[in-house]
């Protein structure tokens, strides 16, 4: 948030996408109601007239919208988490839990002499060392 940008181009830019997002929702509302807003289209005018001339006085609905766009985001951020905890992960915990299956192997087998895997042994090959990641 601290580090916006506000030079002109950025603002003339935010000013730009202003103007043909509200000309996209005047355009939509017109197809489906069949009437024009005109109070869309008079906004959208508005933002690409100060766009073009004095891209400067859109400084303040810029930053105005940007601290919006953060506090969406955010609130965003945690639903959509809150959504994926517990539509998601709940239930395969729960799952997990009630068939006590163990993803980590972590049983405790008394009568092992060892807990050691053993791995395959494969041929030396230089290759395998070229281009590791």
């Amino acid at each position: 948030m601290d580090k916006l940008k506000l030079d002109k181009k950025s603002l003339r830019s935010f000013g730009i996408t202003m103007s043909l997002a509200l000309s996209v929702i005047a355009i939509v509302v017109f197809l489906k109601r069949y009437n024009s807003n005109f109070a869309l289209q008079v906004a959208s005018g508005f933002f690409l007239a100060l766009a073009v001339s004095a891209p400067v006085l859109l400084k303040p609905l810029y930053i105005i919208w940007m601290k919006f766009a953060f506090i969406l985001g955010w609130v965003n951020t945690r639903i959509i988490l809150c959504i994926l905890f517990y539509l998601f992960f709940t239930p395969i915990s729960i799952g997990i839990k009630i068939f006590k299956i163990d993803l980590l192997d972590r049983s405790i087998e008394k009568d092992k002499d060892s807990y050691w895997k053993p791995k395959e042994k494969t041929p030396f090959n230089p290759l395998n060392y070229e281009r590791q990641f």
